[in-house]
């Protein structure tokens, strides 16, 4: 015979996954949540940005005329979204930089402030389960980590801890603020400000929700480069 309930946790999963569906389907623009124009970033920042924007972030901004404040002229000269990705990603290659791919997905949003950074992440979360990360230098050794958790079928609660670090001065008190969090199957965006042992060298934080896969936060070293090869 069926096991009833098993069958209801099933029916449950369906309903929640079906109803988170549609949010799925749509993506969060960077551009919708910055006070800043493209033009007020530097150029690590807009290659960041651009190496992954989404489809309808590029027809929001290809065509516009030269001397608007979001005219970017990788974007505007590239036939698809495509290209400009590819373009992107292979100019933040030629930086003399470490781990340049890892920073772009800090360096694409890090313009934002606080707030919009947690407005962004609490986006984001809402159209992917589990743990969403972002982050922003706040100063000289400074870095406010962002993140948001959401589990789609809500029938588990679950712990987000400090995995590992690297480079981090105030481990202890992040620790005390995710026991703080406690176990939860949902939050919004959560900053915490960290601060760096040496500000001259990467720092990096590790980060798990439960069972998931651990998200890693590559933090660079601030200011962002402003020189080419």
């Amino acid at each position: 015979m069926p096991n009833k309930k098993t069958g209801s946790i099933k029916g449950l999963m369906a309903v929640a996954l079906l109803a988170w569906a549609p949010a799925a389907m749509a993506a969060c623009r960077v551009s919708d949540f910055t006070s800043k124009p493209l033009a007020s970033l530097n150029e690590v920042e807009r290659l960041s940005f651009a190496s992954q924007m989404t489809q309808t972030e590029y027809d929001k901004l290809h065509g516009l005329p030269p001397g608007s404040p979001n005219y970017y002229e990788l974007i505007a000269k590239s036939a698809a979204v495509a290209g400009a990705r590819q373009t992107a990603r292979a100019q933040l290659a030629d930086l003399t930089v470490e781990n340049v791919d890892d920073y772009r997905k800090v360096w694409a949003s890090d313009f934002l402030t606080d707030e919009e950074l947690q407005r962004f992440t609490n986006c984001t979360s809402g159209r992917q389960p589990g743990l969403t990360v972002a982050g922003r230098s706040d100063g000289p050794g400074k870095f406010n980590v962002t993140f948001a958790h959401i589990t789609p079928i809500g029938i588990e609660k679950i712990t987000t801890r400090l995995v590992a670090s690297y480079n981090i001065a105030n481990v202890g008190e992040l620790e005390a603020f995710l026991t703080a969090l406690g176990p939860r199957d949902n939050y919004t965006a959560q900053t915490f400000p960290l601060q760096l042992i040496d500000p001259s060298k990467r720092a990096v934080l590790v980060l798990r929700a439960g069972w998931e896969t651990p998200k890693f936060v590559y933090i660079p070293i601030y200011p962002t480069p402003q020189y080419f090869k």
